[in-house]
Formats: structure tokens, sequence, C-alpha cells
């Protein structure tokens, strides 16, 4: 449900749906696949961002990463940066370092993942970036 709505543009919804999806998936005594938390995580984070809530969007992207790392698995962890990267550049006092720091990290693990998309789009963009912080 909380995907339908976000894919409509009805954040709002999507946004209170994730976060009990979150809650209830922590009750759970054996949550089966703890991959799935990471995604109810980006998402969550995807229609922060959309709804200009950065800095909401950070803090699941953060716990995020954290949870991932914790899991020992890439899943979702390229998109993960890849997106605090585009929240950070965002804000209007951003720091261009911390965006190109997040957008290597992210760059790395897809090329690791072999996920072209962003193998071939992100270099473009971090090209773009350092291009404007020495402008």
């Amino acid at each position: 449900m909380a995907i339908f709505y976000a894919e409509n543009k009805e954040y709002e919804k999507s946004i209170n749906i994730f976060k009990r999806c979150l809650t209830n998936f922590n009750k759970l005594d054996f949550p089966r696949d703890k991959e799935i938390k990471l995604k109810l995580m980006l998402n969550l984070a995807k229609c922060f961002d959309f709804t200009y809530q950065h800095e909401e969007a950070i803090k699941y992207i953060d716990k995020g990463i954290k949870l991932a790392i914790n899991l020992n698995t890439l899943y979702l962890l390229g998109e993960l940066f890849y997106l605090k990267g585009q929240c950070l550049l965002k804000m209007k006092q951003h720091n261009v370092e911390d965006v190109i720091y997040n957008w290597k990290k992210a760059l790395f693990i897809f090329e690791l993942t072999e996920k072209e998309y962003y193998t071939k789009m992100l270099p473009d963009e971090l090209i773009e970036i350092q291009n404007k912080k020495h402008s």
C-alpha cells in the first residue's frame, strides 16, 4: 500500500504506512528477512526526500546504512549512500565534500555489484559537482 501511495504522490499516507511497518517489524520475535527492513527504510527516506524533509530522510538513511553494515550485506547500501548524497545536496547548508564522499562510496558499491545504470550515471554527476566546487 505504501508504495502505491508513493507512486501516486500521496507521500504523507505512504510515510505513515512505512513508519507503522517499521514499528511492527521491530516487534516481530523472529523477523525472517532483515533486508526487508532495509527496503522499508530506503522507501521511507525517499518519501521524506520527495516532501523536502531531507533531515528526516537522512535520519532513516543513516539507520539503513548502519543496518546494512551490521547485516554484512551490500543490498541497497549503494542506493542508501547515493540517496544520502542527493539529500545533502538539496539542503541549504550542504557541504559539497559530504555529497562527494557519499557518492564515491555509492559508486564503489555499484561497481562491486555491477549495477550498470548507476555506474554509467554517477561518474557524470560526480564530475559535475566537483567542477562546481572548483568554480
